[in-house]
């Protein structure tokens, strides 16, 4: 925590002198139902049921013609463990967007509009004044070894429905729709070097990257095909970690629906793959399928991408991409992380319902890499001055970089 404290103070003295905070950490926050929720009964179309199963703590999930006994994982939040699949009806109703939508339309919404809702708002929830983390990423080679152990500072804010206005200029107002920032802490050879994706509410505009490279003191503009390239010292996209809202380079179709059942023989959902990092795999949700082409005349990493994303939960669980002979490149288990393992200002744990990515697991079929990643020391409504999404911010780091430990 105290990495994670001292980072959030180092965005805060590199900041332009005079910055204010954010008055109110709880503006964004609409009221929500603590009623009990019941569990859909329908799911796009056909009959959903859960009831408990031949051992205790485990649970018999239906959907249609389809069932799956549902046991919980050694990695699971607590909360998950306790509840089971019944978990996920808290995001059907009486929640704000992005699940407003009552859980009989969901199925209906705008493939373009699923895609935004199950990862862009999974990733950076509008209903909090910002959120903060660390970024722990391994890449592991083909023959099991470690290549690379990463560590980046991450903070994000959305401004959907017109929150958090304070932060931007008058003339992004109304405009950009999110704006995430990231600065690496270590391997000393990455160690400074950051950037900040700003994303747009128009369905033309692609998002747009600055990054700061801290050898020569310059931050320089990226172009906007940036999305399908690697991360930084990751073998993740652009795609998969900032530039998650409906691309205009590319055509979303839903293509189907699926009992989801995270099958365990697929590196992030086995039981023995990082028990240590808490989150939440969805199994016993209804997936929506979501197909992803490069639109015509459009030269993209992969010839086809199929997501599923979780109907109650609305957020991502599995993608894979193929090549132009449909081939899978790769497998990613997408793993959540819930209020409960994030802090509030006071120090008290987030609401539960509260959702941000939580694990990448990407399996890269071609090249046998893997890349490994998980969000630790999670802050909400942390205070962020309002002038920190700014090129002058990453500017301004300072020279003695051992400061962050």
């Amino acid at each position: 925590m105290l990495r994670l404290i001292s980072a959030i103070s180092l965005f805060a003295l590199i900041c332009v002198t005079g910055t204010g905070y954010a008055a109110d950490t709880t503006a964004n926050a609409a009221p929500v139902s603590t009623a009990p929720v019941e569990v859909p009964k329908m799911i796009a179309g056909k009959p959903y049921s859960i009831t408990p199963g031949s051992k205790p703590g485990t649970y018999l999930v239906k959907w249609g013609d389809d069932s799956f006994t549902w046991e919980a994982k050694p990695w699971y939040e607590d909360t998950l463990k306790k509840q089971g699949p019944a978990y996920y009806a808290q995001w059907t109703s009486g929640k704000p967007f992005p699940f407003d939508v009552p859980i009989d339309k969901r199925d209906k919404l705008d493939p373009d509009d699923l895609m935004d809702r199950c990862i862009a708002w999974s990733y950076y929830g509008p209903y909090y004044q910002g959120e903060a983390d660390m970024w722990n990423n391994l890449v592991v080679e083909p023959n099991g070894s470690l290549r690379e152990t990463e560590h980046f500072m991450e903070i994000a804010m959305a401004f959907v429905g017109g929150t958090n206005q304070e932060y931007l200029p008058a003339s992004q107002r109304g405009v950009v729709s999110h704006i995430y920032e990231w600065i690496a802490i270590d391997p000393e050879e990455v160690r400074g070097q950051s950037g900040i994706t700003t994303d747009f509410f128009g369905r033309d505009q692609h998002p747009q990257d600055t990054w700061y490279t801290p050898t020569v003191r310059k931050v320089r503009r990226l172009a906007g095909a940036v999305s399908k390239q690697f991360f930084p010292g990751t073998i993740f996209r652009y795609e998969d970690v900032s530039h998650v809202r409906a691309l205009p380079d590319l055509n979303y179709k839903i293509v189907g629906y699926e009992l989801f059942k995270a099958d365990p023989s697929v590196h992030g959902n086995g039981p023995n793959d990082y028990p240590d990092v808490k989150r939440v795999d969805m199994a016993g949700d209804v997936a929506v399928i979501l197909e992803i082409t490069p639109k015509p005349d459009v030269s993209w990493w992969y010839a086809k991408r199929r997501i599923k994303c979780g109907l109650q939960s609305l957020t991502a669980m599995e993608s894979e991409e193929y090549d132009e002979k449909g081939a899978v490149q790769r497998h990613v288990v997408h793993g959540l992380i819930t209020g409960s393992e994030g802090k509030m200002p006071d120090g008290s744990p987030a609401p539960d319902w509260y959702q941000v990515w939580g694990s990448l697991f990407v399996d890269d079929k071609k090249s046998g890499f893997r890349g490994d990643a998980w969000l630790t020391q999670l802050q909400f409504d942390p205070g962020l001055p309002t002038s920190i999404f700014t090129n002058d911010t990453l500017v301004r780091e300072p020279r003695k970089l051992g400061f962050w430990k």
